[in-house]
């Protein structure tokens, strides 16, 4: 039978096959390919799976169906494995809040460039509008003017954005991905009145959100959508980017760049930059700017690590 794997915990997997849910684990021969050594577990929500021996709600994962792509995150230390967060998505529906816990646009640039780096295509989700400015909300839009991403600002107390939002993920795979606390599960209770999900506090003493979703879980609280909810993720680490094929994913460089002098050029202390030209005329955002210059940095130090 084929079917979605929609969670996993230990060595088991949920998989969904016509609605129904078979608990799974993974066949031996699986956990000693080397193919598959290189990922931190082996399976990820939203993977296609093969399953058989089934009986009595059980079965074994025979075969990983080909990812259509992943998104996945750089496991911290210096022999590092990949860590698959999701596959298969049409969507990356990255939430941000405007207030406890604070707007961080370098964190979001790092899920950009991790979406675009598989082609899927992203959403940036800015919560909380009820506590927010207009200037607040006319920032992040400059900020993101001409980055080749869509901006939605959203309240799920007001219901601001929800039904743009819901437009955006009709008969998609999304996953959501953003800081605990930001709003992630009260904007799918706000969207689908009656699934009720556990919807946790913002810390008092460090004003981050504390974790309500335990593990990577696909849900689908309505027919034509289907959510794949993350634990509050932290820290983001870039994998399989070398430093000098970053500026490829900041969109508002695409045009610039044909007429910078040097070629490659990082757009970092090149002489005769044609972005950094722009960006002293006010035509690509000072800010989003040096979050890829942060980035840039980054990026380099690690591979000075890597290699050294």
């Amino acid at each position: 039978m084929i079917g979605v794997v929609a969670k996993g915990y230990g060595l088991y997997y949920d998989v969904f096959v016509d609605g129904v849910s078979y608990r799974c684990t993974l066949k031996g021969k699986m956990r000693t390919n080397r193919e598959l050594l290189k990922y931190s577990d082996p399976v990820a929500v939203g993977d296609i799976v093969q399953i058989e021996s089934v009986s009595e709600g059980m079965g074994v994962i025979a075969e990983i169906k080909k990812r259509k792509n992943v998104f996945s995150r750089k496991e911290k230390g210096k022999h590092s494995r990949e860590d698959v967060i999701a596959s298969n998505l049409d969507l990356v529906i990255i939430i941000q809040s405007f207030y406890r816990p604070r707007l961080n646009l370098r964190f979001v640039d790092r899920l950009v460039v991790r979406a675009k780096m598989d082609g899927i295509p992203v959403l940036g989700c800015f919560n909380k509008t009820d506590l927010a400015t207009a200037e607040d909300g006319n920032y992040v839009h400059a900020y993101y003017e001409r980055s080749g991403i869509d901006v939605l600002c959203t309240s799920a107390v007001t219901g601001r954005g929800l039904d743009e939002l819901k437009a955006f993920a009709r008969d998609k795979t999304s996953l959501l991905v953003g800081y605990s606390g930001s709003g992630k599960t009260s904007i799918l209770n706000a969207l689908f009145p009656g699934i009720e999900l556990r919807v946790s506090d913002i810390s008092g003493k460090t004003g981050k959100g504390r974790h309500t979703t335990t593990n990577v879980e696909m849900i689908e609280p309505q027919k034509g959508y289907r959510f794949i909810d993350t634990p509050g993720v932290r820290e983001f680490g870039l994998i399989d980017l070398h430093p000098s094929e970053l500026e490829a994913y900041f969109s508002e460089f695409s045009e610039a760049r044909e007429r910078c002098s040097f070629r490659p050029c990082t757009h970092d202390h090149e002489p005769d930059c044609e972005v950094q030209r722009m960006v002293e005329k006010g035509k690509i955002h000072p800010d989003r700017y040096l979050s890829y210059l942060y980035l840039l940095a980054s990026l380099k130090e690690y591979y000075s690590r890597m290699y050294s």
